[in-house]
């Protein structure tokens, strides 16, 4: 049955080498989407190549409520010098594991001096949106992101120049999606079909592994 993302913008996964302190994260080149949809009152939260079908997610994960966080690497305080990153990096936590899946996104940078991890004000937010939808609250996407073009917190629109319906968007009604639940997340959930978005440059998905 066709669903509506909640939110969709542009990122890639990593891979992550635990052969070595601390773990080696290369990104992967492919062109992907991260985007989370509501079913049955659980957050999927869901990962797919752009040129694979929309209705196949790579990634597909239901999330328990307050289980999953989803944060940005903090590269000003590493734990090692040399875990520096050379990317904006995001992590998918779990309370209940310690299983975790990295992202990096793919919009383009804002960094005012060419830093490649800076994380600009809409990136932070995008990031905060998700992070809020995994604890289980009601969040007005769009009106999160208008925020940044009006202003709201310090930012200006021009700080954000990149911000197109492609890099990100907030979809359907806000007040249409999972409004709370309890227990803890499952590493091993699947979930369900998600739309054909319709858009050419949006169209993606993948064929098959789902986690």
């Amino acid at each position: 049955m066709p669903i509506s993302p909640i939110i969709t913008f542009k990122a890639g996964i990593c891979d992550v080498d635990q052969t070595s302190k601390p773990y080696k994260v290369t990104p992967q080149a492919r062109p992907g989407y991260i985007y989370l949809y509501s079913d049955d009152d659980f957050i999927h939260f869901c990962w797919r190549p752009r040129d694979a079908p929309a209705d196949e997610p790579e990634l597909d994960l239901v999330m328990i409520p307050e289980d999953g966080h989803f944060l940005p690497y903090d590269t000003k305080s590493p734990a090692q010098a040399s875990a520096k990153t050379n990317g904006r990096i995001f992590s998918l936590k779990f309370s209940s594991s310690s299983q975790r899946h990295i992202f990096w996104l793919q919009s383009k940078p804002q960094s005012p001096n060419g830093d490649p991890s800076f994380l600009s004000p809409r990136d932070l937010k995008i990031g905060e949106i998700v992070d809020k939808l995994l604890q289980g609250y009601e969040v007005d996407v769009n009106r999160e992101l208008a925020s940044l073009s009006s202003g709201g917190g310090n930012n200006r629109r021009d700080d954000d120049d990149d911000e197109t319906m492609e890099d990100v968007e907030g979809h359907g009604d806000p007040n249409a999606h999972h409004e709370g639940g309890t227990g803890g997340a499952g590493p091993d959930a699947t979930g369900g079909d998600v739309r054909r978005e319709g858009e050419d440059a949006r169209e993606g998905g993948a064929d098959g592994a789902r986690a």
